[in-house]
């Protein structure tokens, strides 16, 4: 994405000063010269504007405002030469977007609003809104110098958000219910399964990604930051004017922790240091959420003032939060509920928050022309250093986990139609469960695993660079989902996932050679294709059969061969999880020996031994309640209730073993997954 970056400088504190024709600042746009601009604004003046901005006049006037406003800014923009000799450049990326930084320091340059700025002359779309004009598409951001990019992380791991809510009395009504559903929504991808007779599974679930906070106060908000970890915080609450000593700021209106029916105004700063709260959990340093979304609405009230952008999201950003989104002026309810689902759907998968800011500003102008929440919408952002590269891997992690909580609901269709499960599984749990309709269970976890693979698939042609690790989690998916379909009674469409997994294993393992888990996976899923009915195994694997003079290297023996040597290595791995992961693989691979394809690698009673012991390790390394465990007891699972009565039979000589391994690990993992 090509980056332009504008930065507005004058001497002396960042405070304390007003806006004044007579205060020169010093303009500086990437390597150009410097030149001196002047606000054409005195502070009153532009506080009149700001009145008619806020809803505080008739439509005509603030439609007047608006375009007159605009203009002003346009004109002040296009005093920076710098800036039209940047936008004339063309860099040949074909990334259409053009990231347009405004680095403002001085707090009364804040309560400008550029982003109602028109295009100036030398800019594409002069004369038009130059965030909405289409010839050259702008994406505006703001900065505060001091806010620098080290320590700038973006959340990487699973998404938690605190949804704090305030509506004291006599101050207006706020789209809580709205706010909420989209929320919801947005974290659905990552919610686990849970059953829905169980209130105490549900809180824990959903807790897990978001924590509501109604009747918010700021102690409410620092005692929730200081002892528990959030990637993003959405605020709604009403924005107030209120007046410290000559000074006329604007606050957030939450609730008095002592009084309820009292409203508590909070200053940027207070909320910067409620968000900013110190580590309570054992961690050193300070709570430092990512993102913070500040949504504040307009209450119909005469004289109320909204969005307080120009301070509230300056401060928080100004001490460390990598973005802050807020409104400059009132938002209407419809505005700021679709601010929430265009821009949590977005950030919580990894997505570019610049190209999500340019989507929203342009639906808040086609969609509510009523309103200038368009305009509104300002946003403070520090993206860390290589962000598209740390992006490319949030989407990936973002992705495995949604994976993860879709496999639970698939997981849960196993569990009520697997016999050996439900036999350890309490009376009391079963009966409670047995209340859901199995038919609409199943259809959720194939929806959730159709969304997933989709996920993947735009991924692998998004970043070809992480192929080998997308192409893994498809083979998963697809091979569980094909699991999920067979226990459906839906063959047809199972065996040919079946072979798709069977595929995307062997080109993870092509693609990265340490991928060698992929083997045993491959090697697997060959044996059972090549003896599964409407697979056409002779067409697509020609390692098997009487295909496999063809290619000898993907024989049966020397795909186990291999598959085991890398293993051994893995045994002695630095890495705990790495060691955990290669019992789990050796467990696998001696149970394949007993196959007749693999017969005569190992006496049949050295591999039972060695397939006990590893079992045992495996346990012992990981842990009796860790997903390593829980996932290799499923394959057990899968040979003795899936593969061999899909192959008819082929697989009846490891099947008691299958069963002694699958015992010998603890039940009470299924709880913990």
């Amino acid at each position: 994405m090509r980056t332009i970056t504008l930065e507005l400088l004058r001497h002396g504190s960042a405070h304390n000063q007003l806006l004044s024709p007579l205060t020169p600042y010093l303009a500086l746009c990437e390597n150009h010269g410097a030149v001196t601009i002047h606000v054409p604004f005195e502070h009153n003046q532009f506080l009149h504007r700001l009145d008619t901005l806020g809803y505080r006049a008739t439509d005509d006037a603030r439609l007047f405002q608006i375009k007159d406003t605009a203009a002003v800014l346009g004109q002040m923009l296009g005093l920076v030469p710098g800036l039209a000799a940047e936008a004339s450049k063309r860099d040949g990326k074909d990334e259409p977007l053009t990231h347009l930084r405004l680095i403002i320091s001085a707090s009364e340059l804040a309560l400008l609003p550029f982003e109602l700025a028109d295009s100036p002359a030398g800019l594409p779309g002069a004369g038009q809104h130059l965030l909405l004009q289409p010839q050259m598409p702008i994406c505006l951001t703001r900065e505060v110098r001091r806010a620098t990019e080290e320590g700038v992380s973006w959340p990487d791991r699973k998404p938690r958000i605190l949804f704090a809510a305030a509506a004291p009395p006599n101050v207006g009504d706020i789209p809580l219910e709205a706010h909420l559903l989209a929320l919801r929504r947005a974290i659905e991808p990552w919610v686990r399964y849970f059953d829905v007779n169980d209130a105490k599974a549900r809180s824990e679930r959903v807790d897990a990604h978001l924590v509501f906070l109604p009747e918010a106060s700021v102690e409410a908000i620092e005692a929730h930051c200081a002892s528990s970890s959030f990637t993003h915080i959405h605020i709604l609450a009403h924005g107030i004017e209120i007046q410290e000593g000559h000074d006329k700021r604007y606050a957030l209106a939450l609730h008095n922790a002592r009084n309820r029916e009292q409203m508590d105004p909070i200053s940027g700063a207070r909320l910067a240091t409620a968000l900013r709260a110190s580590d309570r959990t054992g961690a050193d340093g300070l709570a430092r959420p990512a993102v913070v979304t500040l949504t504040s609405c307009n209450s119909g009230n005469v004289g109320s003032v909204a969005g307080a952008g120009a301070s509230i999201a300056h401060a928080l950003h100004e001490a460390g939060i990598a973005m802050v989104v807020a409104g400059q002026f009132p938002l209407s309810f419809e505005g700021s509920v679709r601010l929430v689902e265009v821009l949590y759907e977005g950030l919580l998968w990894g997505a570019d928050p610049r190209h999500l800011l340019y989507d929203l500003r342009r639906r808040l102008y086609s969609q509510f022309r009523s309103t200038h929440d368009w305009a509104s919408l300002t946003a403070y952002l520090s993206l860390p250093q290589a962000s598209e590269v740390q992006l490319s891997k949030i989407r990936i992690n973002q992705a495995m986990e949604s994976i993860d909580a879709a496999m639970s609901h698939a997981d849960e269709v196993t569990r009520r139609t697997s016999t050996r499960i439900r036999s350890k599984r309490s009376l009391a749990k079963q009966q409670r469960q047995d209340d859901v309709d199995p038919g609409r269970l199943f259809q959720d976890a194939r929806s959730r695993m159709s969304a997933a693979k989709k996920r993947l698939n735009d991924l692998v042609h998004d970043i070809p660079e992480q192929g080998p690790l997308i192409c893994g989690l498809l083979a998963s998916t697809e091979k569980r989902q094909a699991e999920v379909l067979y226990r459906a009674g839906m063959l047809p469409e199972s065996n040919k996932l079946l072979v798709n997994a069977r595929d995307h294993y062997w080109d993870s393992f092509l693609t990265d050679r340490t991928h060698h888990w992929a083997v045993t996976q491959y090697l697997s899923l060959a044996l059972i294709t090549a003896r599964t009915r409407g697979s056409m195994e002779a067409d697509v694997n020609p390692g098997f059969g009487d295909a496999g003079q063809v290619r000898p290297e993907k024989g049966p023996k020397e795909l186990w061969t291999l598959a085991r040597m890398l293993s051994l290595y893995d045994l002695h791995h630095e890495d705990r999880e790495a060691r955990g992961w290669a019992h789990g693989n050796l467990v696998e691979l001696y149970l394949l020996s007993l196959l007749p394809d693999i017969n005569g690698m190992l006496p049949v009673g050295v591999a039972e031994h060695r397939a006990i012991e590893h079992t045992d390790l495996l346990v012992d390394i990981a842990g009796w309640g860790s997903f390593q465990v829980y996932s290799t007891r499923r394959q057990m699972l899968r040979y003795l209730e899936w593969y061999s009565p899909l192959t008819g039979g082929y697989f009846s000589p490891l099947t008691d073993l299958a069963e002694r391994i699958f015992d010998r690990f603890p039940s009470e993992v299924e709880e913990r997954f």
